[in-house]
């Protein structure tokens, strides 16, 4: 091998070819304007494996070590912006009335467990957030519910984060400071520590999302949160993954996706619901 090539220009051909094996692997899809994006996160990737050109990249990727540079490839291309309590209407939403809704259906059926997924759920804000909800209504709505939050991501990188629990202040910003208090450890002047209990309630589990067999390892759910992440697929992928949720359901369970993203155009048994400024879905019976 050569030695690698300081901000290596990527050619359209070898953006192309890189987008399709991406594409296959995680229905992420980059139009033609994300090639410089797509170029940049890569170039760091030939530097560490003193590859010369990304079709050396490319065939890397689909070598023998494949496997584990798949990893650092989605660590790479994936975003990970989000903050505790991440647009509040919709996480208000949950908290008055997709829980008790959910709760009661958990009741009807004669079981005693709530199950969340937090698909993509980056560091771990999205499910500590709803761990803390759920924490804060264990003695009252939830008084003899079990609750379980499977949160998966792609980024093994961001898990590893996730697990760990480690936040600084500016990601709590959203956060009051009673709750501040009540479900974070103080590790220094701008760092705190998910509190155990909440850790108790979460898995945290590497899950492709266009892995759609794999769904129903994850069980059946009441809840599923999938936040900012549609907006990544095209309309064949997102139409899996939305009937890949609607298969893990239970009749009359939750859906709720980012504020700028619609699965109405799918049309696959959720109806609409409107919360004050926000918006969910509920599987149809």
């Amino acid at each position: 091998m050569t030695g690698p090539l300081a901000n290596l220009q990527m050619s359209l051909q070898d953006f192309l070819a890189i987008r399709e094996f991406i594409y296959a692997r995680t229905g992420i899809f980059f139009n033609e304007s994300k090639q410089y994006f797509l170029e940049n996160r890569l170039n760091r990737r030939l530097q560490e494996l003193s590859l010369a050109t990304y079709r050396e990249y490319l065939g890397f990727l689909q070598g023998a070590a494949g496997k584990e540079e798949l990893k650092q490839l989605f660590n790479e291309i994936t975003t990970n912006e989000t903050s505790f309590w991440r647009n509040p209407p919709q996480i208000e939403a949950f908290q008055r009335i997709v829980l008790p809704d959910a709760v009661a259906l958990v009741r009807a059926r004669g079981a005693n467990r709530l199950r969340i997924w937090s698909a993509a759920c980056s560091s771990g804000e999205e499910p500590y957030t709803l761990a803390m909800i759920c924490q804060e209504a264990r003695d009252s709505l939830l008084r003899g519910i079990t609750v379980e939050i499977q949160a998966t991501d792609i980024s093994e990188k961001v898990l590893a984060q996730a697990r760990e629990g480690v936040y600084g202040s500016y990601t709590l910003r959203n956060l009051t400071p009673a709750q501040v208090k009540q479900h974070f450890a103080p590790l220094g002047a701008d760092t705190f520590q998910v509190k155990p209990e909440l850790k108790q309630m979460i898995t945290f589990k590497n899950f492709n999302l266009v892995d759609y067999p794999a769904y129903r390892t994850l069980g059946t759910l009441d809840v599923i949160f999938c936040r900012n992440v549609l907006i990544y697929f095209d309309e064949a992928v997102k139409g899996k993954v939305i009937r890949g949720f609607h298969e893990v359901l239970h009749p009359k369970a939750f859906l709720l996706v980012g504020h700028s993203e619609s699965i109405h155009s799918f049309n696959v048994g959720f109806e609409l619901m409107h919360f004050s400024k926000a918006m969910g879905y509920r599987k149809r019976d």
